[in-house]
Formats: C-alpha cells, sequence, structure tokens
C-alpha cells in the first residue's frame, strides 16, 4: 500500500475543490477535515471521498459559496441552515456558533438542516475541547440515507446515525469519543471492498437476516448494517435520531425523504462555569491514571482512553504518511488530472 506525506494529500485535495469552484476556505476546511480523519486511522472517511465530494459539486448537491443562515435563535441555542454547502464547512460553522454561545451562556446548542455529508463526526467536538469546553455532536441522514437494520428487523431502515464527544484533559490529547450506532460504518465496507478484503460476519445482514462477509452485498446491493450491542446500538440510533431530527427543521429518518444529506445536533459546554477548569484537566488526569491502572487482559499490553489511539496514529502518520488503498489513490489520481492538478 503506497504512502504519501499528508502535506500533499492537504494540497491535493484544496487545489481539486478549488478548481471545481470552491472558494479557499472551503477548499482548506474540506481537505484539512479529510486528511484529519486519515490521520485518526478514519481511512473511510478521509481523501477516498475526494471524487465523491467532486460528483457532489458537478451535481449540484453540494453548493459552493453559500452561506450559514441561523434561522432561529436564542442567547444559548440556534437553529442553523446550511444551504446545501459542503457539509464539512457547515459543521465547523455550527460548531464555532455553539462555542460562541457557551462562552456568554455556559451552554451552546445549534441544530443544523440542509447540510450535507460531513463525514467523521470526531472532527468538531475537538473544536470545542480545544476553547476548555466539553463538545458534542450527533447526527441523523437528514430523513433518509437508509444504512441499517433495527433491532429485529430487516432491511436498510435507519442510517448509521453517529456520536462524537470531546473534553479538554491534562494530556497531549482530548478525551474524545466517535461512535456509530451501527457494528461498523458504511464507509468501512468501501474500504474492504477497496483492499479486497471481507468483513466480520456481524457486520451484515442480507435481505432475509442472514450474516454475510462480503462488502460488496452492501456497497452494491441491499445488505444492511447491523446495530452495535443489538438493542444498544439501535436504541441509541433512535436517540440520535430524534435529537438531530426532530430538533431540527430536517425531521428523523422516514420513507422516500427527498434528500439525502446530515441533520445535526450541536452541543457546547463552558466547563469553567461548572468547575475550574485547573480542576477539571486534573480530575480528568486523575481518572485517566485510576483506569490505567488496572491489570491488563489476555492479549493487551496496556490499557487506552477514548481519544488516545486516534492520538498515536495521528502522530505516527504525520511522521511517516498516510497509507492510501492503489484503487483509492488512483481514483483520486484520476479525479485531479481531469482539473490538472498536479500529483
Amino acid at each position: 500500500m503506497p504512502i504519501f506525506n499528508p502535506n500533499k494529500l492537504r494540497r491535493i485535495g484544496r487545489e481539486v475543490f478549488e478548481r471545481i469552484g470552491a472558494t479557499p476556505e472551503e477548499a482548506r476546511i474540506v481537505a484539512d477535515l479529510l486528511v484529519s480523519s486519515n490521520l485518526a486511522g478514519h481511512d473511510s472517511h478521509g481523501v477516498v471521498r475526494i471524487p465523491q465530494y467532486v460528483s457532489g459539486v458537478q451535481s449540484g448537491q453540494i453548493q459552493l459559496g453559500t452561506t450559514v443562515e441561523i434561522e432561529r435563535e436564542t442567547d444559548a441555542t440556534a437553529v442553523v441552515n446550511g444551504h446545501w454547502g459542503f457539509g464539512h464547512v457547515t459543521a465547523t460553522e455550527a460548531m464555532h456558533i455553539a462555542i460562541q454561545k457557551a462562552q456568554k451562556s455556559a451552554v451552546g446548542i445549534v441544530t443544523v438542516h440542509q447540510c450535507n455529508h460531513i463525514g467523521r463526526l470526531g472532527g468538531y467536538p475537538v473544536l470545542a475541547a480545544a476553547e476548555n469546553m466539553a463538545g458534542l455532536m450527533s447526527n441523523n441522514g437528514h430523513g433518509a440515507d437508509l444504512s441499517m437494520a433495527p433491532w429485529g428487523g430487516l432491511g436498510r431502515i435507519l442510517p448509521a446515525n453517529c456520536l462524537a464527544v470531546a473534553f479538554p484533559s491534562d494530556r497531549d490529547f482530548p478525551i474524545a469519543l466517535d461512535l456509530t450506532a451501527a457494528t461498523a460504518a458504511g464507509g468501512k465496507m468501501r474500504v474492504a471492498l477497496a483492499r479486497g478484503e471481507r468483513v466480520p460476519k456481524n457486520w451484515l445482514i442480507d435481505a432475509e437476516g442472514n450474516p454475510t462477509t462480503d462488502p460488496a452485498a452492501y456497497v452494491h446491493g441491499n445488505a444492511a448494517l447491523t446495530p452495535f450491542g443489538d438493542h444498544k446500538g439501535y436504541g441509541l440510533s433512535f436517540i440520535f435520531d430524534i435529537l438531530s431530527g426532530a430538533l431540527s427543521p430536517a425531521g428523523c429518518t422516514r420513507e422516500n425523504s427527498p434528500v439525502t444529506g446530515n441533520a445535526l445536533f450541536v452541543q457546547a459546554i463552558r466547563i469553567d462555569a461548572f468547575q475550574p477548569i485547573s480542576d477539571f484537566k486534573a480530575e480528568i488526569g486523575q481518572f485517566i491514571d485510576y483506569v490505567k491502572s488496572a491489570k491488563t487482559a489476555p492479549g493487551f499490553d496496556e490499557i487506552l482512553v477514548p481519544g488516545e489511539r486516534s492520538y498515536r496514529t495521528g502522530c505516527e502518520r504525520e511522521a511517516n504518511g498516510v497509507p492510501i488503498e492503489e484503487t483509492t489513490w488512483e481514483q483520486i489520481c484520476e479525479t485531479a488530472k481531469k482539473f490538472d492538478v498536479e500529483i
């Protein structure tokens, strides 16, 4: 598998998006967030998405040069319309709005509609953590993006709704959780297919409810993702759908929704409204030390805390390069050449 300098990937992403008409700021935000997903080890939401977003612009699904609009607000809340611009740009702005409101009101909550795919949710709550706040974000598929079966049911009925949370800590990385309510995200099926790999048998079920390990059955067929932990993942997906959909004009998941994108629930919490930030970070530090003091289970060398593995992966890939599947790189090169972007 070829290895690439992350700065090269950022440049290619920025230049491709600018060549299709994105503003320099739009191009920078999207490219940086895509590469940050690769750095964190979430390759399914990294530069593999460049051709997808180019197609979205060309089809008119992604509108360039749009401005995020606050349609309704209070001191602590806002309802935001992304006007179908780049989802990454809309989500970034929504988190900034939540942070600004939390600075004044201790808590800021924003819901978002008319927002395209935002990629990895974990890229946004860390913006709040960098401001010594807690950040939280959940999503649904803007009523559509059906990919997961409900617990006890068959077929693609729900999206693989997600939750991401981040807290500042006294370590070199924030405590950060980024999960999907599915056993594995749909993007991982595309990565497995690109690598010619099978997937674990509990990730997918076919139309009759039988497990399948063929990622093509999902990418090109009608196989459905399974909820993690059976009723637990299903229940969480239901809650994420309500937070993100029912609290915004996008609505909850339904049959024959006219559009696909992401509706969002975004929250920032100003920690020093509850505890001095130094005390909070010290408490997080002792909690980390306590958990890591446990005896390791067979097959484990150490105990990691949420966000630590992605941080380590990021350090390693920033220094030594990002691995990209050959088929993915070929698709990126093909896209770049169409717009005379140097590879």
